[in-house]
C-alpha cells in the first residue's frame, strides 16, 4: 500500500489494482476525482512545480474557497459511487480513499487554516493594500504555505497514483508539452 508523507501530513492510500481488467465504474469514478484533482491549482499547485510551492499570483481567500468546493465534490464523488457498484473489498474501495484524502488531510488542513486566515483577511488585514501584497502580511504564512504545500504534494501524488492504478490519461503531461 502507498503511504504518502509531507511535513505534517501523511496518508497511507489503500487503493490497488484488484484484477487486470478494472470496470468501467471504477475508472469513471477514478477519472471524476482525477478531474477534480488536475483541474484545481489550490489542491495540486501549478504544472511544472515539482515540489508544489510556486504560490505566485494566486489569492489565498480564494484559493481556500476553491479547496473547500474540491472537498464538497470529492464528497459528492463518494455519494454516486457507492461502494457495492464498484469492485474490490471495501478497505481497497476507491471511496475509502476519500474518505482518508477528506479526514487526514483535507479536514485537518482547512480546519487549521481556513477559519484563521479567513478571520485575518476580513478584520485584521489592511484592505488598503493590493490583494497579493496584502496577504504577504499574514502573520503565519510561512506555517501557512509550508503546510498548504505538503497537501498539494499529497494531493498530486494522489493523482499521479489515480493515473497510474486506474489507467487514466494524464493531463498533465499533455500540459506540460
Amino acid at each position: 500500500m502507498p503511504n504518502l508523507q509531507k511535513g505534517s501530513f501523511s496518508l497511507n492510500l489503500g487503493i490497488i489494482q484488484l484484477s487486470g481488467d478494472l470496470s468501467e465504474e471504477d475508472r469513471q469514478c477514478a477519472w471524476e476525482l482525477y478531474t477534480e484533482l488536475s483541474t484545481r491549482v489550490a489542491v495540486t499547485g501549478k504544472v511544472g512545480d515539482a515540489e508544489c510551492k510556486n504560490f505566485n499570483g494566486e489569492l489565498y481567500a480564494e484559493s481556500l474557497e476553491s479547496l473547500y468546493r474540491f472537498f464538497q465534490e470529492a464528497r459528492s464523488i463518494m455519494r454516486r459511487f457507492p461502494v457495492g457498484k464498484l469492485g474490490g473489498t471495501d478497505e481497497h474501495h476507491l471511496g475509502m480513499m476519500i474518505s482518508e484524502v477528506m479526514r487526514d488531510v483535507l479536514r485537518p488542513f482547512l480546519e487549521k487554516w481556513q477559519v484563521e486566515y479567513r478571520h485575518w483577511w476580513e478584520s485584521e488585514s489592511n484592505p488598503r493594500l493590493a490583494p497579493i501584497n496584502r496577504q504577504q502580511e499574514y502573520p503565519r504564512l510561512e506555517e501557512f504555505l509550508s503546510d498548504w504545500s505538503d497537501l498539494r504534494w499529497m494531493m498530486r501524488s494522489l493523482q499521479s497514483l489515480l493515473v497510474k492504478v486506474y489507467k487514466l490519461v494524464d493531463v498533465g503531461k499533455q500540459e506540460a508539452r
